[in-house]
């Protein structure tokens, strides 16, 4: 029972850090330049919605290439990192489920 409760709270966990992931945010500074650079590009409202995500923020923003491709990576990294986690917690939870599911019916047949 308790490894059934587990892989269901661990899978919960999982799907709702997929659910709730994103693109990490940009600085409200880094928004507002990248909006009036855009703006001044003649950008459409959609582009223009994507200064909010760091990425995008820092590569219309970049006057040096080193700094806009380290800023960039790392928010990449960080994105990586939390959607492995996610789907860890998605695939331990699904295997702790089955497992508990399976013993629990088991026992009640034993």
């Amino acid at each position: 029972m308790i490894m059934l409760v587990a892989g269901l709270l661990s899978l919960a966990a999982g799907v709702w850090m997929q659910l709730s992931a994103g693109a990490p945010a940009a600085e409200p500074a880094l928004t507002q330049q990248c909006q009036t650079v855009m703006k001044a590009r003649g950008a459409d409202t959609a582009m223009i919605a994507q200064c909010g995500e760091k990425a995008f923020a820092t590569t219309v923003t970049a006057t040096d290439a080193q700094d806009a491709a380290r800023s960039i990576s790392a928010a990449n990294n960080s994105e990586v990192g939390s959607y492995a986690l996610s789907m860890l917690l998605i695939g331990l939870g699904a295997a702790l489920s089955i497992f508990g599911g399976v013993l629990m019916r088991r026992s009640r047949a034993a």
